[in-house]
């Protein structure tokens, strides 16, 4: 991210940051250190009983200083203090810290310092204190560009009350620590206050659904006083000083919320930071002393022109020079655009190796291709330089991914893209491309980037396009099934998986290390099953369904010298768990995919068992076409056939919807858990 500084080469500096008489008597919520007896006498929070947790009060100040010593300019102060009560042992975990510290090279960073913690616990009658010692503050670098600072409050217990105090000094001025009102305990209390120089411009983006108790901005006035000196000249010299005041205007911004409910994460969410409440800032412009503006993520096209200017994007996507050699070994036996697109598609996939790092910018594209790894942009990058020279109509797509966060078009924002991939245009067909998997194929993007919506970096005409894929998880499966007279169960197995289930499957025998591996780690994690054969032939031909067929013994599954038996149908493949259990959710429902899954199990049933009681056929349908459920069941002699058919046809549902979304998983637990009952007869 560039880092916006001004820079002053006077002699001397001194800086005065002058706030009003209202400014300087605001009473703070909270002092580091001083606690209420009774808070440490508290066992449950009132608001939320079942609370592990509770934040009693957290308190953050942002402010600008400027660098008195050096000549790196404005820099943003982030001080913090927060006081959590431990209810019960699984709040235990609220005494952890943990802190992603950036630095650019050797000059700019981010600077943990004045970090103070203090665990407070009522023995015999007496508060008794613990405090954080630096000797357990460990640091350690997490790549190269983020130091992970941790730190654990010690003697934390039920009852326990935790105060931690830090300051972040950082010399980038591109966006201010994002302020977490909600988190996952409940939250008492929460205040933030901004302090910004007027030569600053901020967008803010107050997510969540959490209303403010304060949200009031007042100005105020502060000055930067420069001092220069010079010397006369002639045998008797003399030193003068001269101060030049600089008076500027701050605006503060003061922001809170009470009784806030703690955030419960479930199933089917991209990021919890979409709809927890939490206050971002991004720079929007700046102003000089002198008055002259320059803006920066105003609007969609200014970032297109800081991606397109960029070393890191717009050069690193149009040099190619250093794989002239491969891309031209690779399209000597193609002769149309697509067989050009799947043979450097397919070069870039197996020259490299994805280092796990989501990024919209390259940190060193050649150095990468030497070194056959990279981050997200450095591969996909090099794939859109690799295809432009073969000559192909291709442009980068920019988005978030689902853990960072739901792009808003209405808000531009450089900070909310982290990932860029490829879209290539061919006739009248488009394909999306993502290099970092070598296991998919040209059209089918992972997981992490079936975001809401992309944008094409271009310099004129660029467009928003839809991410999420109708391309879905496909899969079917037949079973013939036997009960044998040890009990047992014999069977044969025919499974069909396409598009992303089919993926999901390569990269799993992929992370086994071979087939073999894969299905011994089957059989241990399903208790009494054997595998006695199997076949996948199209394992390796990632542009087709995948075909596995399997035959298999199910040990002890019924104790036969009972004269009923009770034969759970569905086996391994039912749903155990309906993955939606609040009673209300404000949140929208998020599936990656649409979903399409059938299963039939045909039953052979002994001989001297007769049928005694089936699982009755259900139907359900999601409102408006969101999907269905059906469930049948029949018995046609000494056989009974249930199929069972999932669609889940759109990836979105919104709150007022959940209680449908519920009860369709309800249903299907349900009735995937109904026995068949056997008797002797």
């Amino acid at each position: 991210m560039k880092n916006f500084i001004w820079q002053r080469r006077w002699a001397f500096m001194i800086l005065c940051c002058c706030c009003s008489i209202a400014v300087m008597a605001q009473k703070e919520p909270i002092k580091y250190g001083k606690i209420d007896e009774n808070d440490l006498k508290m066992t449950t929070y009132p608001l939320d009983s079942l609370a592990h947790a509770v934040v009693l009060c957290d308190f953050g100040v942002t402010g600008f200083q400027y660098d008195i010593a050096g000549d790196k300019g404005w820099q943003v102060s982030f001080k913090r203090v927060v006081r959590i009560k431990v209810l019960d042992k699984e709040g235990v975990t609220a005494g952890d810290f943990q802190f992603k510290l950036y630095h650019q090279g050797n000059d700019n960073r981010e600077n943990l310092t004045d970090i103070d913690g203090t665990t407070f616990n009522f023995e015999n009658g007496k508060v008794v204190k613990s405090k954080l010692e630096k000797r357990n503050i460990l640091k350690e670098d997490e790549d190269k560009d983020h130091i992970s600072v941790k730190f654990a409050m010690p003697n934390v217990r039920p009852g326990s009350v935790i105060d931690v105090s830090y300051m972040i000094l950082s010399d980038f001025v591109f966006n201010l620590k994002p302020w977490k009102f909600q988190t996952n305990y409940p939250v008492k209390w929460s205040e933030y206050i901004t302090n910004v120089p007027e030569y600053f411009i901020y967008k803010h983006a107050m997510l969540g659904y959490n209303s403010l108790a304060i949200n009031e901005t007042t100005s105020t006035r502060g000055s930067i006083v420069f001092t220069t000196s010079s010397r006369s000249s002639g045998y008797v010299t003399k030193t003068t000083y001269e101060n030049n005041t600089v008076d500027y205007r701050i605006e503060r911004t003061r922001l809170a919320m009470e009784n806030v409910p703690a955030f419960k994460e479930e199933a089917y969410l991209t990021t919890a930071d979409n709809y927890q409440s939490i206050y971002t800032s991004e720079l929007a412009s700046s102003k000089s002393s002198n008055g002259i503006y320059q803006d920066y993520t105003t609007t969609w096209e200014k970032i297109n022109k800081i991606l397109l200017d960029s070393d890191n994007f717009g050069t690193a996507m149009k040099r190619a020079g250093y794989m002239d050699d491969e891309i031209e070994l690779a399209l000597k036996k193609t002769s149309t655009e697509t067989q050009k697109m799947l043979v450097i598609f397919k070069l870039i996939k197996d020259k490299m190796r994805w280092d796990g790092i989501s990024a919209l910018f390259s940190e060193d594209i050649k150095k990468a291709w030497k070194e056959r790894t990279g981050n997200s942009a450095d591969i996909n990058l090099m794939l859109i330089a690799a295809l432009r020279k073969s000559g192909l109509n291709v442009e980068p797509i920019v988005l978030s991914t689902r853990s960072n966060g739901v792009l808003n078009p209405a808000h531009p924002s450089l900070t909310d893209l982290n990932y860029v991939i490829a879209r290539v245009n061919i006739g009248d067909k488009e394909y999306l491309l993502d290099a970092t998997e070598p296991l998919a194929a040209a059209g089918l993007l992972p997981v992490r980037c079936l975001s809401n919506k992309g944008r094409t970096v271009k310099e004129y005409n660029s467009d928003w396009i839809d991410i999420a894929t109708g391309v879905g998880d496909r899969y079917s499966a037949q079973y013939t099934l036997t009960l044998e007279p040890d009990g047992s169960v014999t069977g044969v197995s025919s499974h069909l998986r396409d598009a992303h289930n089919a993926f999901n499957f390569r990269k799993s025998v992929d992370k086994a290390s071979s087939l073999d591996n894969f299905y011994k780690d089957k059989e241990k994690n399903t208790e009494g099953l054997e595998i006695t054969s199997k076949t996948v032939p199209m394992l390796d031909s990632i542009y087709k369904p995948l075909q596995e067929n399997l035959g298999f013994i199910l040990k002890d599954v019924c104790d036969m010298g009972s004269n009923r038996l009770f034969i759970s149908p569905l086996l391994f493949e039912k749903t155990k768990e309906n993955p939606f259990k609040l009673n209300a959710r404000l949140y929208p429902v998020e599936f990656p995919y649409p979903i399409n899954e059938t299963l039939i199990f045909t039953w052979n049933i002994p001989d001297g068992y007769v049928v005694d009681q089936l699982p009755e056929s259900a139907l359900m349908n999601l409102p408006g076409d969101g999907g269905k459920f059906a469930y049948n069941v029949t018995q046609n002699g000494k056989t009974v056939l249930i199929v069972s058919k999932i669609q889940i046809n759109k990836t979105l549902f919104n709150s007022n919807e959940y209680k449908s979304i519920k009860d369709f998983f309800n249903l299907i637990v349900t009735k995937q858990a109904e026995q068949i009952l056997l008797k002797k007869g």
